[in-house]
């Protein structure tokens, strides 16, 4: 079977070393389009001269360096392309520029030269200049398009210059037409990228018939790639087909030349050493005079990124996790949205009345599929490049893909996720890519089931989620860490009675791991479910559902549903406002409501936090010995040679922590 063309590996597009590596490869020894000479129009301005080319059509092109080949070797044949064409009849009107949370190289892989309309080569021409500039000429005006790296690979700067021969409302329609283009762009670009860096989208697929690169032969970097063979294993030769990659790897040819320099003082050769690893060392806590308890705890238990990173592998992706209750679906197509530390996810009911889970990713280029929190429809698609799946999550529209040698539908269906339902209408799922895994343990929340009538005939009353600044783990200590049938301890009752306001209430609950709890009220007519999904180590999603496991239309669930919401609204303030103030250098948080129980973890911490710190520290020991950091929700790339190629250079690159980052600074 034809081997279909795909994206290269995310880390190509998340890698910071890779990113330092392309200033040198690629960036000092490209031409860039600057624009046609009409963009010039300030008389007598000057500043440093740089190294420039005009063609005879008017496009100004320039340099940064000495080390760049001439104009007509990097662009050979390029004049005669393009001879037909008048680039200075528009005159200039606007730029504009801002900034995307994307990598520079999402955008490269558009076509070098394409004509809509051969009868209109002045109206309808869409042109791309290695290695991040682009023309169009259409719609009765040209706009020119810069892809520009920051400091931050995850970071780029966009700069757009529009020209137009009419001025007033004429422009403003073209503008506001080319714009709308531009921010679809824009957005499918910080939608990928976020997926990349999540460590669940690894590759997506291109059309050779619209994206497949540069149709012109480029004799200037098939001559650097030939000198950096010379300095690299001949075994790179035979897939390395990708225009960056190519000068990427000239680029990698001239830093081993040069390892001698001051840039890379004290190296001698490249190297792969072990990742740095998420170290959980133990604090303790106390005053010089005191005799006190090591904590197991880190220090940054509340506030550290790294911690958090870790228990995305640790727990989020390994995890049976609690999304919603089957009463929240209604009829096939049904779907709801979420997303569970960074990672974008959704539930859809099929026509079998099973429900699904599934990545909310696109197979082709990794844009969102349900962009509302809930919907309903059979069809599920994609809106940027009308890739179409069902409930089911196979793809069954995929424009301009019907006739691509080697494209099968079967093999590009969403990636599933574990998912079940247990008999009381609970929905978990489990991220773990893994084929099998063991059963959901739900022995606590049967018994709570049981014990209430719950069952997947209960009545949704009402839900909302609230993002709270706050480290979701505090949530863990919000009401009682493990399962009680009745409120006995005073502080917790205290907190409940806060919560609802009504002295007389009675209310059971119970908590499953990892961050959400089940209780009663109104004497267990109603029960509400209350999850603290994480955001980030400083960000929550909290969720709130309330329930009842009778068909009721009085007025009493109502009230008792904006009072619960009201009061939750408040308890999240109140948590925010306790973790901003936590100086991230102690394990103990002081309430600010003194209703509240402190949360200390050095010699009474919970069994929830125990359990996520054992969690972890296993997850920690199983990666120390692999030598690697496992994420087990990555789902498994098809690789072709050039796509664990260029993994391997990332890989070679990232394991070198001793680069002296702040040389390579931009």
């Amino acid at each position: 079977m034809t081997e279909l063309m795909r994206t290269l590996p995310a880390s190509w597009y998340c890698s910071q070393p890779l990113y330092q590596l392309e200033r040198r490869a690629v960036f000092l020894k490209s031409w860039y389009l600057v624009g046609p000479v009409t963009r010039f129009c300030d008389i007598g301005a000057k500043e440093r001269p740089l190294k420039h080319h005009v063609t005879p059509t008017g496009l100004v092109f320039a340099t940064l360096s000495d080390e760049a080949p001439s104009f007509q070797e990097y662009f050979p044949d390029l004049e005669p392309l393009l001879q037909r064409v008048n680039f200075t009849k528009l005159p200039y009107r606007h730029s504009i520029k801002y900034e995307g949370r994307f990598n520079w190289k999402t955008m490269y892989l558009t076509l070098y030269l394409h004509i809509a309309d051969p009868e209109k080569p002045d109206d309808g021409l869409f042109l791309y200049f290695f290695p991040n500039c682009t023309l169009n000429v259409y719609g009765g005006g040209m706009s020119s398009f810069r892809v520009c790296p920051t400091e931050d690979s995850n970071v780029t700067r966009m700069e757009f210059d529009y020209y137009h021969m009419e001025s007033g409302e004429k422009f403003d329609e073209y503008f506001k037409f080319v714009r709308q283009v531009a921010m679809e762009d824009y957005e499918l670009c910080e939608k990928a990228q976020n997926n990349l860096t999540k460590g669940i989208y690894s590759e997506g697929i291109l059309n050779p018939e619209k994206e497949s690169g540069f149709p012109v032969e480029k004799r200037g970097e098939q001559h650097i790639f030939n000198m950096a063979l010379e300095e690299l294993s001949p075994a790179l030769s035979h897939a390395l087909s990708a225009l960056v990659l190519i000068a990427l790897l000239a680029g990698l040819a001239f830093l081993l030349q040069s390892l001698s320099r001051p840039l890379f003082r004290g190296y001698e050769s490249l190297r792969v050493d072990k990742p740095k690893k998420t170290e959980l060392n133990p604090v303790s806590e106390g005053s010089e005079n005191t005799v006190h308890k090591e904590s197991d705890f880190p220090q940054n238990w509340w506030t550290g990124s790294d911690v958090f990173e870790l228990e995305r592998r640790a727990i989020f992706s390994k995890r049976w996790l609690y999304l919603a209750h089957r009463s929240r679906f209604t009829k096939p197509g049904d779907y709801h949205s979420f997303e569970v530390a960074g990672i974008p996810i959704f539930l859809v009911l099929g026509k079998d009345d099973i429900v699904r889970a599934f990545h909310n990713v696109c197979r082709h280029r990794a844009y969102t599929v349900t962009r509302k929190e809930c919907g309903s429809s059979m069809i599920l698609g994609c809106r940027y490049h009308g890739w179409s799946y069902n409930t089911k999550g196979q793809l069954i529209k995929a424009p301009h893909f019907d006739n691509v040698p080697g494209f099968d539908k079967s093999q590009n269906s969403l990636f599933s996720i574990h998912t079940t339902t247990d008999p009381a209408g609970f929905i978990f799922v489990n991220l773990d890519a893994s084929p099998t895994l063991l059963p959901m343990q739900t022995t606590s929340l049967d018994y709570f089931a049981t014990r209430h009538g719950i069952g997947r005939q209960s009545t949704w009353l009402g839900g909302q989620t609230v993002e709270g600044q706050f480290n979701w783990k505090i949530g863990c200590e919000f009401l009682p860490p493990f399962p009680s049938y009745n409120v006995s301890n005073p502080k917790y009752k205290a907190l409940l009675l806060s919560l609802f306001n009504q002295p007389r209430m009675r209310s059971d609950e119970t908590r499953i791991f990892p961050f959400t709890t089940f209780h009663t009220v109104h004497g267990g007519v109603l029960w509400y479910s209350l999850s603290f999904i994480p955001i980030s180590e400083s960000s929550t999603s909290v969720r709130i559902d309330l329930y009842s496991h009778k068909d009721m239309s009085s007025p009493a669930p109502s009230a008792a549903a904006e009072r619960l919401f009201s009061r939750l609204t408040k308890r999240i303030q109140d948590l925010k406002a306790q973790f901003q103030s936590h100086s991230g250098t102690s394990t103990y948080l002081q309430p600010k409501n003194p209703l509240y129980p402190h949360i200390s973890l050095t010699n009474n911490a919970s069994d929830a936090q125990s359990e996520i710190l054992e969690a972890v520290k296993s997850h920690a020991k199983l990666e120390k010995q692999l030598g690697t950091e496992v994420f087990p929700a990555t789902r498994r790339p098809r690789t072709n040679a050039r796509f664990e190629q260029a993994e391997q250079i990332c890989k070679d690159l990232d394991c070198q922590d001793t680069w002296n980052s702040k040389s390579l600074a931009w």
